[in-house]
Order: structure tokens, then C-alpha cells, then sequence
């Protein structure tokens, strides 16, 4: 079992919030960031260059625009999208932006372990998991997995050797000396 590691987790969420957020605001001819209605009006050339109908991007930012736009323009600008990738990255991802931001890495074990093991892996319980806490758990749980495999392994048939020092009038340096006398 290798380390498992959030860091896929939360840059797949944080490059597809940044990538979605790139193609939806480049609709606005004025620069400004993006509005309500590039999310809600996609044309098919827009949909299209976001693979497809069903996006999660899409659907967080419209489920997160009051949260995002945090100076209540209507807009979110680059840096408020920034702040929050930032935050994503700094914090941690709850187990709903999880579920609808790394969806595309839904066949990964990371993706899996994570969600099936939420609880156990936020460790400071403050419903967020950081990439730490995930190698945390990864370490615990292979640490576990060994002291359960190697629990019930036992020495058993050994055999000691022993040289008797006085049979070779001084003392040899290792038993291999002893195996090729000099001639």
C-alpha cells in the first residue's frame, strides 16, 4: 500500500475551479470577473470547452457565488477566486466538496479511502481533511496493518553458532577469519 496523499485531491478541486473559472469569466468582454450570468446562460461552445453539461466546477460555483464574492459586487474577481483556492489548499476540503469537486477522480483509491474514512481522517474534527491529515492516516493505518501481519510471527528453529576462542590460541576478528586459514 503506498502513501496516500490529499494533494491529488485538493489540486484537482482547486485547477478545476481555476480552469472553469478562466473559461466562464473570458466571457465577459469587460475583464472583470465572473458574474451570475456566465453561470447560469452557457452557450454550447462554452459547455463544450468544459466537458460537457454535467460539471461539478460549474455547479459549486453557482451553489458558492454569495461565499465567493466576498465584497457583494456580483463579481467574482481573480483574487476573491484566488482567497479561495488558497483557503482549499490551506485548510482542507469538507466531505461535500470532496463529493462534488474531485468527482472526476472518483476510480482513484485516494478518492475512495477519503470519503469512505472521513471521520477517522479529520483528525482535529473541524470537518475538513488537509493533505497532512490524509499521510497521516495513510501512515497510521500501514503502521496498523503491519503490527497486525508481523503480530503473529515467531522465531522458531535458530540455531546459534558459537566459536570457542581458546581453540585458535588468539582471538579471530569474525568467524569468516576462521573459515579461511591462511597457508
Amino acid at each position: 500500500m503506498s502513501i496516500l496523499s490529499g494533494s491529488g485531491l485538493i489540486s484537482s478541486a482547486v485547477s478545476g475551479l481555476t480552469n472553469t473559472y478562466g473559461v466562464l469569466a473570458s466571457q465577459n468582454t469587460d475583464g472583470t470577473g465572473l458574474k451570475v450570468t456566465n453561470l447560469t446562460n452557457l452557450s454550447t461552445n462554452v459547455i463544450n470547452q468544459l466537458g460537457g453539461t454535467n460539471n461539478s466546477f460549474v455547479s459549486y460555483l453557482t451553489g458558492n457565488f454569495g461565499n465567493m464574492d466576498k465584497n457583494n459586487d456580483g463579481v467574482i474577481s481573480a483574487q476573491e477566486l484566488q482567497e479561495a483556492t488558497t483557503n482549499m489548499q490551506m485548510q482542507g476540503l469538507t466531505k461535500e466538496q470532496i463529493t462534488n469537486l474531485c468527482s472526476n477522480l472518483s476510480g482513484s483509491k485516494t478518492y475512495a479511502t477519503v470519503l469512505e474514512n472521513f471521520d477517522q481522517i479529520d483528525a482535529n474534527h473541524d470537518g475538513k481533511v488537509t493533505d497532512a491529515e490524509i499521510k497521516a492516516y495513510s501512515y497510521k493505518s500501514q503502521r496498523q496493518r503491519l503490527h497486525t501481519e508481523l503480530k503473529g510471527v515467531k522465531s522458531s528453529n535458530m540455531s546459534v553458532y558459537y566459536v570457542d576462542d581458546s581453540a585458535y590460541g588468539e582471538k579471530p576478528t569474525s568467524i569468516v577469519d576462521n573459515m579461511y586459514a591462511e597457508t
